[in-house]
């Protein structure tokens, strides 16, 4: 599994940080993000994210649930992650155990500033210029009327062929 981010879930007062899972959500759009589950089941974070999955494209990497008691899938998930955001010390130690240097491991109270940051200068990195409208031109297509432009790239020619318009 390579992970891009794993995040730990827990909850706190009774509440699930829901800006938490969507912030994490909305940064797997530059890659894989684990969240490693605590105490949450996965049916809690399907209910935070069901309204912002369907405004995102579905091929984007998403999310991976993982359960802190499931050892293999943690370790797994923090060996080849780029960001780690703990937020227990059970959380922390397991990702130690694992050989992660402890520097590596940022507090769960700084992934909100910091995936949006790094996400909005992803996706804007990855974002295509938004095409510009070009002008079209009617040309005779044999003894029809076309119209001829250009792709928003300006690459090839796209030439549209009208049914009933005689020249």
């Amino acid at each position: 599994m390579q992970a891009r981010r794993v995040i730990e879930i827990v909850q706190s007062a009774g509440y699930l940080p829901a800006e938490l899972i969507l912030t994490g959500y909305w940064a797997s759009q530059s890659g894989l993000v684990v969240f490693i589950l605590n105490g949450v089941t996965p049916q809690a974070v399907d209910l935070v994210l069901d309204p912002i999955v369907v405004t995102l494209p579905m091929t984007i990497p998403g999310v991976l649930y993982v359960d802190v008691g499931d050892k293999t899938r943690v370790r797994e998930a923090v060996l080849f992650a780029e960001e780690i955001y703990a937020a227990t010390r059970l959380f922390r130690r397991l990702t130690i155990r694992c050989g992660i240097a402890p520097k590596l491991i940022a507090p769960v109270d700084r992934a909100i500033r910091s995936l949006e940051i790094r996400t909005l200068f992803e996706t804007d990195a990855r974002t295509p210029d938004v095409a510009k409208p070009q002008v079209a031109t009617p040309v005779p297509t044999g003894n029809r009327l076309g119209w001829r432009a250009t792709e928003a790239a300006g690459r090839a020619w796209i030439q549209l062929q009208t049914s009933d318009s005689t020249i």
